[in-house]
């Protein structure tokens, strides 16, 4: 089948890796993606894997021209299927793709509350899209349960929902193939600290406000060297704002800050454990992502975290400093043999519940329902 992706954009992120993964792990199909800003570095692994990948470079001032060159992309590929990710893609696409006769429309709903305001143009669009999910889409795949249940009560079409997890290739996330010494080197990070580790870009939602309080709280009780790395887009020492949080409520603690990176899998090898502060979210990827590199994680009760880690970690209600930081102690109390063992059965977890191979099967059925 010919299936045509539409995403709002191709940077590093929890869909794009997914739509890569997605396509990497489906080569029965034709994929064509059309990122309606720009290419980035997931856009260009898709590239380098052979598929076609199509920017239209959207802003207020060309969206006219830059639909009319989305709806002749359409038409001239007549795709079996066009599969949206996220609320202006599902919108855009959906609307563009029935207006040029593609039947089948799958929308793809990746997260759990909206951060934006009542009046923001993002809230404005999930709208709409609650409305025109009666009758434009055949399918709206959540990637969460949580994802489900809160867009079920802004409004959208239950009985067109499904959830389809995240997917992983346990071959790529695997800890035989780094070695924590050397990695810990290359980050500038000591050998001998207990490293607690959180990877998000800089945003509300992630609770690094949270992640920094919890710091202070356990350095006050912690004696032995702790230290509190955090990797992501604007989480930097350059950052102003990130540096008000650190100096405001941080003081105590000792963290490592550096900016967005490519190979998550390296950062994580380097931790003792892996936290997930956030206040709000759909299915997290890094915590898969720990659990796959063996590092067992402190996670808040947020989307469906709880659900991804189940009894392999430690699980504490969002915005709770005192209940993280009595987690992490928990953890560095624990002996490393404990530690390993929680790892090793996290490993296990993603592999026997979140197969990437399993989860393009899903896609798949839904792509050929009523076409093969």
């Amino acid at each position: 089948m010919k299936v045509l992706h539409v995403i709002v954009g191709l940077s590093l992120g929890g869909a794009e890796s997914m739509l890569f993964r997605l396509i990497s792990f489906t080569p029965e199909h034709e994929h064509i993606v059309v990122s309606l800003t720009d290419s980035g570095y997931i856009g260009s692994k898709i590239k380098g894997a052979g598929h076609v990948v199509l920017c239209l470079h959207l802003s207020s001032f060309n969206f006219v021209n830059a639909f009319w060159t989305l709806y002749k992309l359409i038409r001239k590929n007549q795709p079996d299927a066009i599969q949206t990710w996220m609320y202006h893609s599902d919108l855009i696409g959906g609307v563009l793709g029935r207006l040029a006769g593609v039947r089948k429309i799958i929308w793809n709903i990746r997260n759990t509350e909206i951060p934006q305001s009542r009046f923001s143009r993002t809230y404005v669009v999930l709208k709409i899209c609650s409305l025109a999910s009666r009758s434009l889409p055949h399918e709206i795949i959540c990637n969460s349960n949580a994802g489900l249940e809160s867009h079920s009560a802004l409004g959208y079409e239950r009985k067109r929902m499904l959830v389809i997890p995240n997917g992983y290739d346990a071959s790529v996330w695997n800890p035989a193939l780094y070695d924590r010494a050397s990695l810990r080197r290359k980050y500038g990070l000591p050998q001998d600290a207990f490293i607690i580790g959180m990877i998000g870009r800089h945003d509300r939602l992630k609770g690094y406000d949270d992640f920094i309080k919890a710091a202070a709280l356990l350095a006050e009780k912690r004696l032995d060297y702790t230290l509190f790395f955090g990797v992501g887009r604007g989480v930097n020492h350059d950052n102003p704002e990130f540096n008000k949080l650190i100096s405001k409520y941080g003081k105590n603690a000792e963290f490592k800050l550096i900016d967005e990176q490519s190979d998550i899998a390296e950062i994580m090898a380097t931790l003792d454990v892996f936290c997930l502060s956030s206040k709000a979210e759909g299915f997290p990827n890094v915590v898969a992502e720990a659990m796959l590199m063996k590092i067992p994680c402190v996670v808040t009760d947020v989307g469906d975290a709880s659900v991804i880690v189940g009894n392999t970690g430690i699980i504490v209600p969002p915005c709770n400093q005192q209940a993280l930081a009595d987690a992490f102690l928990e953890m560095i109390e624990m002996s490393s043999q404990e530690r390993l063992s929680r790892g090793v059965s996290a490993r296990q977890r993603i592999i026997e519940h979140y197969d990437i191979q399993d989860v393009a099967q899903r896609y798949t059925a839904i792509y050929c329902t009523n076409e093969c």
